[in-house]
């Protein structure tokens, strides 16, 4: 969990727990500045899932929701 220990920052794990589904949860890691509190980290982490959903009302206005990318190898 510290691969990159520096003095001047810290590593948090935080757990997200679903208000319409408890039984689901998601994990963070953050690696940030030693003086972060956790309200901060909180409301950071909080506003990644305004972005996603950002995104993909973008990607459906545009069509590309339909549309996936197929790696071959080689």
């Amino acid at each position: 969990m510290r691969p990159w220990h520096r003095e001047d920052r810290r590593h948090w794990v935080l757990a997200r727990r679903s208000v319409s589904r408890p039984e689901q949860i998601s994990y963070y890691i953050a690696f940030c500045p030693a003086d972060t509190t956790l309200d901060e980290l909180i409301r950071i982490a909080g506003s990644r899932w305004a972005v996603e959903e950002c995104f993909q009302t973008a990607k459906q206005e545009c069509g590309l929701d339909d549309y996936q990318v197929r790696r071959y190898p080689g």
